[in-house]
C-alpha cells in the first residue's frame, strides 16, 4: 500500500469531488489545496494525470516527521534529495526545490539547500536549488527545471502535529491542455468554450469508477466545437455521439475530432462515431429510449453580452432546461447518468440560478466553476435516474 499527495486545483471542491468520483473506496484527506489517500494497487500516476483536470500535481508520501522535530525533518529531506541524486543523476545539474503546502514548516529551507547543494558537490554531483516567489512551485517551474524527469520536487504537507514529505512525480500536462484548446483548427470564441479541464473533471464525475465506460453510450447532445467529445475520445470512449443545432458546431467538431485522432496517430475506425445537427428538444427521434449510458454538456447558458435581465433569463431558462431534462431521462438508461452545467448570473447585487423541473431524476450539486471578474458561472450539476 503506498500513500499519494493530489495537488489540486484553483476550484478544491470540484477537483476533491473528481477524485472521490474515480475513487469512491478510497479514504480521503484534505489539507488546505492538498488531498491525500492510500491505494492498495498500484497507481501510474503520468496515465492517471493525463485524464484528471482538477489535479496539478501527484506524488508519494516518502516520510512522515513529528512538527516539532525540525532536526528530524532536515536529516530526512537532506537523505531523500541525496538517495534520489545518487540514484538518478546523469550529467549536469541536478535541480531540486520545495513547495510549502500550508501552515508555515519549522525550519530554514535555504540553509537546508545549502547544506545539500554542498554535500552533493563532495559526491561529484553539480546542483542547483530552484526557488520562486511563492510557497508553492507551480507545474510550469517543475517541468521547465526537470524537477520530475530529471531533478525532484519536495512538498511539505502538515497535518496537525505531523510533516508529511512528499516527491512529485507527475505535473499536469498544461503543454497539451494548452494545445487542445488553443490549437485545435476550429475555435468558437464567440459562442464560447468550455476549457478542456472541466471538460475532464465533468466526464470523471459522469463516469466514476466504472471499470467499463469504455464501451459505454457517450452523448453530448450541445457539442458545440467537440471539447467534451474529444476529451471523452482521450480517456478512451469507443461509443460517441454529439448533436448541436448549429451547422457550424457540427463543422468544428467534426473538423477537431478528425483533428484530435490525426493528432494522436489513432485510425478514425477504432471509434464508433456519429456526429449530426439536431434540436435538442427533438434529438429523442434519433435516438433510442433507454440507449444512452452518459450524457455530458454544458448547454445554452443565456446571453453572454450586454445589459441583461436576468429576472427574464431565468425564467426562459428554466422553462428551456425542464423540457432538456424531459427528453433526456427518455433517452437515458435505468442506471444512466448525466453530468450538466447550469448558469448562475452574478450582478454585484446578488446571484441569479436556474431551478428546472427535474422530473424522476435525483439530482446534486457538485460545485460552481468561475472567475471573480464573469458575470456566468457554471455549476456542475450530476443526475441520476431514481
Amino acid at each position: 500500500m503506498k500513500k499519494y499527495f493530489f495537488s489540486l486545483g484553483t476550484n478544491e471542491s470540484l477537483s476533491l469531488a473528481e477524485l472521490q468520483s474515480l475513487f469512491p473506496n478510497n479514504s480521503w484527506q484534505k489539507y488546505d489545496s492538498v488531498a491525500i489517500s492510500d491505494f492498495e494497487e498500484e497507481i501510474i500516476p503520468k496515465d492517471l494525470i493525463a485524464s484528471l483536470g482538477g489535479t496539478i500535481k501527484i506524488g508519494e508520501i516518502i516520510k512522515e516527521v513529528n512538527l516539532a522535530n525540525r532536526h528530524a525533518l532536515s536529516d530526512n529531506v537532506k537523505k531523500i534529495i541525496i538517495s534520489l541524486a545518487k540514484e538518478n543523476y546523469v550529467s549536469g545539474k541536478y535541480n531540486f526545490g520545495f513547495s510549502f503546502y500550508n501552515k508555515k514548516i519549522p525550519g530554514d529551507f535555504f540553509k537546508l539547500g545549502l547544506a545539500i547543494k554542498k554535500e552533493l558537490k563532495n559526491l561529484n554531483i553539480f546542483s542547483r536549488m530552484v526557488t520562486s516567489r511563492e510557497s508553492i512551485l507551480s507545474s510550469v517551474v517543475v517541468e521547465q527545471n526537470k524537477l520530475v524527469s530529471g531533478g525532484t520536487e519536495i512538498c511539505f504537507i502538515s497535518t496537525k502535529n505531523k510533516v508529511l514529505i512528499g516527491r512529485t512525480l507527475v505535473v499536469q500536462p498544461f503543454k497539451e491542455l494548452s494545445k487542445r484548446d488553443f490549437g485545435r483548427p476550429n475555435r468558437d470564441d464567440f459562442s464560447g468554450m468550455i476549457p478542456p479541464k472541466l471538460a475532464q473533471i465533468m466526464i470523471n464525475l459522469v463516469r466514476s469508477n466504472d471499470k467499463n465506460f469504455h464501451d459505454k453510450l457517450f452523448l453530448d447532445p450541445f457539442c458545440g466545437s467537440g471539447t467534451i467529445l474529444m476529451e471523452a475520445y482521450l480517456m478512451g470512449f469507443k461509443n460517441i455521439i454529439g448533436s448541436d443545432l448549429s451547422d457550424k458546431a457540427i463543422n468544428d467538431s467534426q473538423k477537431n475530432m478528425e483533428w484530435i485522432i490525426d493528432l494522436k496517430k489513432k485510425d478514425i475506425n477504432d471509434i464508433n462515431m456519429t456526429i449530426f445537427q439536431s434540436d435538442v428538444l427533438e434529438i429523442e427521434n434519433r435516438l433510442k429510449e433507454n440507449s444512452i449510458n452518459y450524457i455530458v454538456c454544458e448547454p445554452y447558458l443565456g446571453p453572454a453580452r450586454g445589459f441583461q435581465d436576468f429576472s427574464k433569463i431565468v425564467v426562459d431558462l428554466n422553462k428551456f432546461y425542464s423540457e432538456v431534462l424531459i427528453v433526456f431521462e427518455k433517452i437515458l438508461k435505468h442506471d444512466g447518468r448525466i453530468v450538466m452545467i447550469w448558469p448562475h448570473f452574478k450582478t454585484t447585487k446578488e446571484i441569479w440560478k436556474i431551478k428546472p423541473e427535474i422530473g424522476k431524476l435525483k439530482m446534486s450539486s457538485i460545485g460552481v466553476y468561475g472567475r471573480s471578474e464573469q458575470k456566468v458561472w457554471r455549476e456542475i450539476i450530476v443526475l441520476k435516474k431514481k
